[in-house]
């Protein structure tokens, strides 16, 4: 069976690898697809280009044999629906798990075409901010703190191997203004 990761991956944290590794864990997996976004719909711009956003991901997970790097979405070069997605990697109607954080829980149903993806997936949730978890989606607790916002905000520390996230904090003061 097949997992999709789906996000903004801006920047990718310890939190991210957590969710992954935790998915890997408890999920009975071929494989865990990341697919880092072009765009969220729900955000106006992305602070960092995808292409160096899946760079970051292929160096964080590469050790995993398991974990591979989805282009897919920034390649489309614009906001793609996760029904879409979904249906690129499972296009004969197989079931996959979808991994999502609990902060989705609350917009969840008003994602482009809920209905068609709630029958198309297994939820896959993982804990974030005490947000209680539905029956019926499986739970990933995994409990983090790291979050893309905080680092953009303050480049406080994503927890990651340091000389990548050297290479990241450089990034995003060449590129983003924090707003402290």
């Amino acid at each position: 069976m097949l997992a999709l990761y789906g996000g903004s991956f801006d920047p990718p944290h310890a939190g991210h690898v957590r969710v992954a590794l935790k998915a890997l864990e408890i999920l009975d997996i071929d494989q865990l697809i990341i697919v880092p976004n072009f765009r969220n719909p729900f955000k106006s711009s992305e602070c960092a280009d995808g292409t160096q956003r899946i760079q970051w991901l292929k160096q964080i997970f590469k050790p995993y044999e398991k974990i591979e790097i989805s282009d897919f979405e920034v390649n489309m070069h614009r906001s793609v629906p996760t029904i879409e997605t979904v249906e690129h990697y499972a296009p004969k109607n197989e079931k996959l798990y979808l991994i999502i954080g609990a902060d989705n829980l609350p917009s969840l149903q008003q994602w482009y075409n809920y209905e068609k993806l709630a029958q198309k997936v297994i939820f896959v949730v993982a804990t974030r901010d005490n947000i209680a978890i539905p029956s019926g989606m499986i739970t990933l607790d995994v409990n983090e703190e790291s979050r893309s916002t905080h680092f953009r905000d303050q480049y406080s520390p994503l927890g990651l191997e340091e000389t990548l996230e050297k290479d990241i904090i450089t990034y995003y003061k060449e590129h983003h203004e924090p707003k402290n």
